[in-house]
């Protein structure tokens, strides 16, 4: 049986929901059984543009801000009647909202999925709106189908908030092992890319920037590291990293000239991610399931993170996993991994590694993705046969 999925999102710029998106949708394709399109309430994207290049069908509902929220359900209604999807699968809150919405529009019995893919940790930080989504969310949380988490932290806090327990599923992300690398090639790769020292511990935060991500507890650690008297370089890329809120760029310009290197977006990480030492992630809040933890763990990469999500049961004992906000537990761990011989460290990255490979591959995930279409989707189709009947005997 081929389950025809829509799946929707709020956006598709770049961002662990939408990679994971994308690493599904690449997965299904190449295996079968799941024929998939796309629907994006805002402009696609560069993880949308990727997408339509490769092949998937993405249709863009323009949702631009509050006032075309409603005409974007509104398309989104026609589009589900047009198309007939077995399962509707929303991605991110608004996308969860506007789903169940155009689906009551259209009027089709469609079941709906609602992808949950961050904790709370921050409720009270979130945007205006999407704090009122939530509390809108709660009241209407038995209408979806079913409700994904991408972490067993957020299953519990969304409980907690008041979601429904309606065929509540945990799937983390999945993941794809690359071939191992040869360490040293990778190392002198990312040095030369960077400019960084061959003496150097790389410890390596790629992220957005974002205020969730507390790159300020980062700064402040790596201050601590420095004072410490331990030759490391800290490398931090990802979108906006190059763009400092004041604060951060105090902090940054406080550390030792050298001593750190910071690029924006790049699209080549998977090309140099297994050349440094540690992954740092100081996240104070919001993850569910953060998908550089596992990338860096597939590649062989020892990890230090903050305890938010399930940060710390991803890790589990191949890496070190600290409080959020600590700036000296953050310190002390990636002190520790410093120290270490290469050895003892590079025996944390292959734990890490097969780690990944026993709990978090993609190939894992699908699966679980596609025994949750089906079971939906026939879930519906029993429904619809009783009703059938129930016609039939009134008759």
């Amino acid at each position: 049986m081929q389950v025809k999925v829509l799946h929707v999102i709020t956006g598709l710029n770049v961002g662990g929901a939408e990679a994971m998106l994308a690493r599904l949708l690449d997965h299904e394709r190449s295996r079968g059984g799941v024929r998939a399109q796309v629907a994006t309430l805002m402009p696609q994207g560069v993880v949308g543009r990727q997408m339509a290049a490769s092949g998937v069908v993405v249709h863009q509902l323009g949702m631009r801000g509050l006032i075309s929220a409603v005409p974007a359900a509104l398309r989104l209604a026609r589009l589900i009647g047009k198309e007939r999807p077995d399962v509707v699968v929303a991605w991110m809150h608004h996308a969860q909202l506007a789903s169940t919405l155009a689906v009551l529009l259209a009027q089709t019995r469609t079941p709906v999925v609602w992808n949950v893919r961050h904790s709370l940790g921050g409720f009270e930080r979130e945007k205006w709106l999407t704090r009122l989504i939530l509390k809108l969310q709660v009241r209407i949380s038995r209408m979806p189908t079913a409700i994904i988490y991408n972490s067993r932290a957020a299953a519990a806090q969304y409980s907690a908030l008041g979601f429904a327990p309606v065929r509540e599923h945990v799937i983390p992300n999945g993941l794809i092992v690359p071939p191992a690398q040869s360490r040293t090639a990778a190392s002198e790769t990312v040095r030369s890319l960077f400019g960084i020292p061959p003496h150097a511990i790389v410890i390596g935060m790629i992220a957005r920037a974002h205020p969730m991500k507390d790159v300020g507890t980062l700064l402040c650690a790596f201050s601590k590291v420095q004072a410490a008297g331990v030759a490391a370089h800290l490398l931090l890329v990802g979108e906006g990293m190059d763009h400092l809120d004041r604060g951060e760029a105090q902090l940054l310009a406080a550390l030792p000239k050298g001593s750190w290197t910071i690029s924006g977006h790049r699209t080549d990480v998977g090309e140099w991610l297994a050349g440094i030492d540690t992954l740092a992630l100081s996240s104070a809040w919001g993850e569910g399931f953060p998908n550089i933890v596992g990338e860096a763990m597939a590649q062989g990469v020892p990890c230090v993170g903050t305890d938010v999500g399930d940060t710390g049961w991803i890790i589990g004992t191949t890496g070190r996993t600290v409080p959020p906000r600590n700036p000296a537990a953050l310190a002390e761990a990636l002190i520790e991994l410093a120290r270490m011989e290469p050895e003892e460290r590079m025996a944390l990255g292959e734990a890490a590694r097969r780690r990944v490979e026993e709990h978090f591959t993609l190939d894992h995930v699908a699966v679980r993705y596609g025994e949750l279409y089906r079971d939906v989707a026939n879930a519906r189709t029993r429904v619809a046969d009783t009703n059938h009947a129930s016609t039939c005997e009134a008759a």
